[in-house]
């Protein structure tokens, strides 16, 4: 007897396998993969029938519909009926949240009907047109993130009780995730999974267990030890034992259980056999070896040993005196120089850091790393090497390598540099100083998975008062504080939270940072004149719902941008301002009436980024001294940093934004016009009113929950 689980599986495992082994897929591949499934979909839950609607202009559209043969037999008569039925409903499309189906998309959520007659949502001018009579159903919505695509629908059970059960639901939810993946691919053939997503549908594939490896998962030495597997064995299969079995059998995990040819040379190496494979994403299974490297004292990947290899060979720097190097590190284009300046990107790269900075001064250059915010000295280069290696960074950004008297700009696309390299470009900027040039690259990686809002550490009424805003049709918002403190990031993200086919997303950006699928992106190039005013007029004679600017830097942009706010268009900025009350004065600065800032303004996002406590935190009572200036009562526990391999001894993982919100009321409309306002009055206003939460009492917020610690906010918000 068929299974649940067999059932699922046979029905997923066509979608599987065109989402694993197909790079693209073609509009007839998708058609072909959807017919099928859907038909098998209608016998499989004993349905009379089945409709697969598919969102486009703003419509619901009958994308497929079957009906089973069970309805007509061997009828012919009743079979063209049928047909024309089919063909009927394909036509047909209905306006946006009507019936069963809108409410479905519009909820992004599962609904079963055990009797339409007593739905006031069902829309039975589709049973009128068609002469079909609905009695039941299940509807379940396709989406892609959290913008729902479609739905499907099953309609009629034909065997008893004749009701659709939870189960039918999950598998039907089942097949609307991969159906979803499917479109996805189709529609947008630059889309990839992530490893993750990879190895959970391998898993499924293939009737594995899979896991998530966390960042507390360790690697057994006692069972690495018994089964003797070397160092160079793990580095070259990733594949490592989690349990010895009778018989000389092993339980294993890895990334991929159909690379037959991987598991067959682990076995005639080790000389043991595998029995039981459980899957993992293969980046948390490389984060879990790279730990274990680090506890034994290895160098785990190959950029680790190279550039460990790299700075042994150019030797230790004495700060009295400079190291002479060989001739090869004195010449760009020689294999040693290249590799170095390869290997320190994709080692920042790896380390996730923001920027590289390249420094010489008299006696070394120094290499170091902005992770998390702070600079971090990691390798120190004799002298002698500098010129070649800054010379390097040149050639590979296109600039003027003869010119060292003055600061230049350019760009690095990586991936040209190597197949191996990771898709990033980066922003170079060299500037002249004292003992030679210096060399900032920003690293912009185009492939990262962008946050939702709900992550980036916004408290529950700034999130609330934030995504009102942007979910309103027109008005300005502006993202506001000093460069580095997630401003774009939060647009990204807001940008994505309202991505949806029926609004159209243009962006001007210097540079563009992330590909967002779906949104229209412009790169700003003042060279040619392809400014943030000119891409904003452009703009609005491209039909646009939302605009993002990357920066309102004049006038001509501000007065561009708030024309376009207050002419039915939701506006997306960021400026350079230290508070959000600050930024209403400096538009008047600029010269902004003040009637055009109050009428157009929605909401003032002000931030810092804070770097968040490692796991490894450990709580203290705080002093009076200390309580009196965070405003909390003494004794109150806090926790401090500490310490670990997995922050590299540095006590904090990650980041997280603080935020001040102002969301204009009538009385701040009123302050704005009224002559020679001043940001103190609006700050003493919403602060006295509880109408703001500042930026220094969010991370208060922060502090007590755990979040960061009193250093990190004094650290970030000491001039607050």
């Amino acid at each position: 007897m068929q299974t649940f689980e067999d059932k699922l599986n046979k029905l997923i495992a066509p979608l599987l396998r065109e989402i694993i082994f197909k790079k693209t897929i073609t509009h007839k591949d998708l058609e072909s993969i959807l017919k099928i499934t859907i038909e098998k979909i209608v016998h499989s839950l004993f349905a009379e029938s089945i409709t697969l609607y598919l969102v486009e202009d703003d419509k619901i559209k009958f994308r497929y519909v079957y009906f089973s043969p069970n309805l007509y037999k061997n009828n012919e008569d009743l079979k063209r009926a049928f047909e024309e039925k089919r063909k009927k409903l394909t036509r047909l499309s209905l306006p946006l949240n009507t019936g069963i189906v809108g409410k479905v998309i519009a909820e992004n959520k599962t609904h079963i009907v055990e009797d339409v007659t007593k739905s006031k949502d069902f829309y039975a001018k589709v049973d009128e047109d068609t002469n079909f009579q609905t009695k039941s159903m299940i509807t379940t919505p396709i989406s892609v993130g959290d913008k729902v695509i479609g739905a499907i629908q099953v309609i009629n059970k034909s065997i008893p009780p004749y009701k659709f059960s939870e189960a039918d639901a999950y598998i039907l939810e089942e097949v609307a995730q991969y159906s979803a993946k499917i479109i996805q691919k189709a529609v947008n053939p630059a889309a990839t999974l992530t490893d993750k997503e990879l190895a959970y549908y391998i898993a499924r594939l293939t009737k594995q267990q899979y896991i998530e490896l966390g960042e507390d998962f360790e690697l057994e030495s006692k069972i690495l030890d018994e089964v003797r597997i070397t160092p160079e064995v793990l580095k070259k299969f990733k594949i490592f034992p989690i349990k010895i079995l009778p018989g000389k059998y092993l339980r294993v995990v890895c990334s991929n259980p159909l690379d037959f040819a991987a598991i067959e040379n682990f076995e005639l190496t080790t000389g043991w056999k595998i029995k039981e494979t459980i899957v993992a994403a293969k980046s948390e299974i490389d984060y879990a070896l790279r730990k274990y490297f680090e506890s034994i004292g290895e160098p785990y990947s190959e950029e680790d040993t190279e550039t460990a290899k790299m700075t042994a060979q150019l030797g230790s720097v004495k700060e009295e005196e400079e190291m002479e190097v060989s001739e090869e590190y004195e010449d760009e284009n020689s294999a040693p120089i290249i590799k170095l300046a390869n290997q320190l990107i994709r080692e920042a790269y790896n380390k996730k850091a923001s920027d590289i900075h390249i420094e010489a001064f008299e006696h070394a250059t120094i290499v170091r790393y902005r992770i998390d915010g702070v600079l971090r000295q990691v390798h120190k280069i004799p002298k002698s090497a500098h010129n070649a290696l800054v010379t390097r960074y040149k050639i590979m950004s296109g600039l003027n390598i003869a010119e060292r008297r003055k600061p230049q700009d350019g760009r690095i696309k990586f991936k040209q540099f190597g197949k191996e390299n990771p898709d990033i470009e980066l922003r170079v900027s060299i500037a002249p100083l004292v003992w030679g040039e210096k060399v900032v690259m920003r690293i912009l990686d185009k492939t990262a998975t962008l946050l939702g809002l709900d992550a980036l550490g916004f408290s529950e009424t700034n999130l609330a008062l934030y995504k009102a805003a942007i979910k309103k049709p027109f008005g300005m918002i502006l993202n506001v504080g000093p460069t580095g403190s997630g401003k774009t990031t939060t647009l990204y993200s807001a940008l994505n939270e309202i991505n949806s086919p029926e609004i159209n997303i243009q962006t001007a950006e210097d540079p563009v940072e992330y590909n967002l699928p779906g949104i229209n992106q412009m790169p700003v190039r003042r060279e040619i004149g392809v400014t943030f005013a000119s891409a904003l007029r452009c703009f609005l004679r491209q039909d646009p719902d939302v605009i993002m600017v990357g920066e309102i830097r004049d006038l001509e942009t501000a007065e561009v941008a708030v024309e376009a706010a207050l002419t039915g268009h939701l506006v997306l900025s960021t400026l350079h301002t230290n508070d959000a009350a600050t930024t209403i004065t400096r538009f008047i600065d600029m010269g902004i009436e003040p009637f055009l800032i109050s009428s157009s303004l929605l909401l003032v996002c002000a931030q810092r980024l804070v770097r968040r406590l490692c796991e490894c935190k450990v709580p203290y009572q705080v002093d009076e001294a200390e309580a009196q200036a965070l405003g909390i009562p003494p004794g109150t526990t806090l926790y401090k940093e500490n310490g670990c391999k997995k922050c590299d001894g540095t006590g904090y993982k990650g980041r997280c934004g603080v935020h001040e919100i102002l969301s204009p009321d009538e009385e701040v409309r009123r302050l704005i016009v009224k002559k020679g306002i001043t940001a103190d009055e609006i700050n003493e206003y919403v602060v006295q009113n509880n109408k703001m939460i500042p930026l220094f009492k969010d991370g208060v917020e922060k502090v007590l929950k755990g979040v960061t610690s009193v250093k990190e906010i004094f650290r970030v918000l000491r001039s607050e």
